[in-house]
């Protein structure tokens, strides 16, 4: 005995717990509410309570807008105890009440919401009964900013635009709200409520009102399919009547412009298996792809649930496809077995104030089709057949790999020797713009000679030795490293220096000066600079040399300041040599190319660029 008390006393602690659980649950489910939405009512000892962030709020110390929302929900509060349907407590402007007042019991559902953002309410009444409207907004110093009208079936004006004037007290007295007014039941009657502020026309708020009886969808099906005779473009697909009863082509005589005429009616398709329309039978084959069905009474204030039955080599199973008030598409994925299917669209509508969904199966409306095996279209082929077929195939195989490969070994020889004539003549130049550069050279020395300056001759000696070992050493190369390059560039830049004084500078960005580019590229531009820019400016004249990068690819620069010159009129034979050379250099660096740009401007100097794209 003290053992079962024990027991029944543990099974008590244990309720205890739960409740308490249960209790913790649904008060932090209350927090999250008002978490989200900051202000959130309670009822505690039939009060209302009004938090806002999970804190009680105490009117005696409540902010302006505390106390207008608290006023707010109690006024809500009490407008549906007057029985006026609010969506309590995220109620909008607009409220309405029905009356009992008609010959008949009248029902009451919510519809859809509609609206651009889906964000009005809507009613379905099943019966007779009046309704009464009201705006919760609206008081007697407001009013004024407020228009509102209603409209019958969306083609005549029973309120024409105007400003709520009548307002009625609660029941309890406490409160004051604008009466739009009482709307009798008309059989099909659909009315649309609109309110908004004239000073904020966020501010608005409207309804519809159906009084129409809910009806059984009335849906019309066709078969979407692929026709070989007939070709849509990007896939299109042609629609047939589901329905269709099988029948040949048949003759039939028609007058025409007062002349009697002979018409050929096609025969249905070969998919059609349907002898009574009642009884729709559809041949499988690759040219079926859907089955569209439309409800042709859609677009009400509900929607349809679409369930699709099957029965499949004795197996019976059932798919939902959810709801909608418009058209349905079934993809054959769902069809594609023989067998019996029938599809249904029931009326789907639901009670306001969190009552169960109706499926109202006395207006379901279904549709039913069977599908028979495709035809057996296959034909064997003789074994040899097969074998000689294979072997063909094979053979052909053979012969347009071999002529692949010898097309590519044909072009892989035609790229090399190409490649090698370009090095050919590539070499060539380079082999021409070192006398070049060194007859220009000892031409400057002979000058010297000639005017007796024999100091500045030997220094100039000097500096043409050591280029000329620096260019008689890499004769051979095609590339060199920036390093190098300008470092020839200062020996030769110091070297004409001695002859004309003007000043140069050389500026290398912040890049890996073992980079390497064309050797003696910038060459023949410095030269130029020095003989047609700054030659007759003496130590007015300066050259300014740059190599920079610029994401993939390497710039160089040579700006003087001199007279210009202008177009083509330098024709000295290392320019020539050069815009040859960096034709050449483009046609072995495919990767890459090389852009010469020239900017001349009349006694502002000249600026040569070369671009080497994507060289880093």
């Amino acid at each position: 005995m003290q053992f079962y008390i024990s027991k029944r006393n543990l099974n008590m602690k244990t309720m205890k717990l739960l409740i308490q659980k249960i209790a913790l649950i649904t008060t932090l489910v209350a927090m999250s509410i008002a978490a989200a939405g900051q202000i959130t009512t309670m009822e505690h000892n039939n009060k209302l309570e009004v938090y806002d962030h999970y804190k009680l709020i105490d009117t005696l110390h409540a902010t302006p807008d505390q106390l207008a929302k608290v006023h707010q929900l109690q006024k809500i509060k009490q407008l549906t105890k007057d029985h006026y349907y609010y969506d309590f407590p995220y109620a909008r402007n607009l409220g309405i009440r029905f009356n009992n007042d008609g010959k008949t019991k009248s029902e009451v559902y919510e519809g859809r919401d509609w609206g651009d953002d889906k964000f009005y309410k809507s009613i379905i009444i099943d019966g007779d009964c009046s309704i009464e409207l009201a705006a919760l907004d609206i008081t007697e110093k407001n009013a004024a900013d407020y228009r509102y009208r209603v409209v019958q079936n969306d083609n005549q004006e029973l309120t024409t635009w105007k400003v709520p004037a009548t307002f009625k007290n609660t029941s309890d007295k406490r409160f004051k709200y604008a009466y739009l007014g009482q709307f009798k039941y008309a059989p099909g009657q659909v009315l649309k409520v609109e309110i908004y502020n004239v000073k904020n026309f966020k501010q608005q708020d409207a309804m519809l009102i159906d009084w129409r009886k809910v009806e059984a969808a009335k849906v019309g099906a066709t078969i979407q399919y692929i026709s070989r005779n007939f070709h849509i473009p990007d896939n299109g697909l042609i629609s047939y009547p589901m329905n269709m009863v099988k029948h040949g082509s048949v003759k039939k005589k028609s007058f025409f412009f007062g002349k009697e005429r002979v018409f050929t009616r096609p025969a249905s398709l070969n998919f059609i298996e349907t002898t009574a329309s009642n009884d729709i039978k559809l041949r499988l084959g690759d040219s079926l792809q859907n089955i569209s069905f439309d409800i042709g009474n859609g677009q009400r204030l509900y929607n349809y649930r679409i369930s699709l039955k099957r029965e499949i080599d004795g197996y019976t199973d059932s798919i939902d496809f959810g709801e909608t008030n418009d058209k349905l598409v079934l993809y054959k994925e769902f069809w594609k077995n023989p067998g019996k299917y029938s599809i249904t669209f029931t009326p789907k509508i639901h009670k306001h104030g969190g009552e169960p969904i109706l499926l109202l199966h006395n207006l379901a409306t279904s549709i039913s089709f069977t599908t028979l095996p495709a035809l057996d279209t296959t034909h064997s082929i003789p074994l040899r057949a097969v074998i000689l077929m294979a072997f063909i195939t094979a053979f052909i195989i053979v012969l347009l790999f071999t002529y692949y490969r010898q097309r590519q070994k044909r072009t892989l020889e035609a790229e090399a020797q190409n490649r090698q004539i370009a090095t050919l003549q590539l070499q060539s130049v380079r082999s021409q713009l070192n006398p070049h550069f060194m007859f220009n050279a000892l031409a400057g020395i002979q000058n010297l000679m000639n005017k007796n300056e024999i100091e500045l001759a030997n220094k100039y000696l000097a500096r043409f030795a050591r280029i000329t070992r620096n260019v008689l050493d890499d004769g051979n190369k095609e590339l060199t490293s920036i390093e190098h390059e300008t470092d020839l560039l200062n020996d030769y830049l110091q070297m004409e220096q001695l002859r004309f004084g003007f000043a140069f500078d050389i500026n290398v960005d912040d890049i890996d000066q073992q980079i390497e580019i064309p050797a003696m590229l910038l060459q023949p531009f410095v030269e130029n600079a020095v003989k047609h820019g700054v030659s007759t400016l003496k130590d007015k004249g300066k050259i300014t040399v740059g190599i920079a990068k610029n994401n993939a690819d390497l710039i160089l620069t040579v700006a003087d300041n001199g007279g210009g010159f202008i177009g083509e009129t330098t024709t000295g034979m290392g320019i020539k040599l050069c815009k040859e050379r960096i034709k050449l250099l483009n046609g072995i660096y495919k990767n890459s190319s090389i852009l010469l740009h020239k900017n001349v401007q009349s006694n502002n100097g000249t600026l040569i660029t070369i671009e080497l794209k994507n060289w880093l």
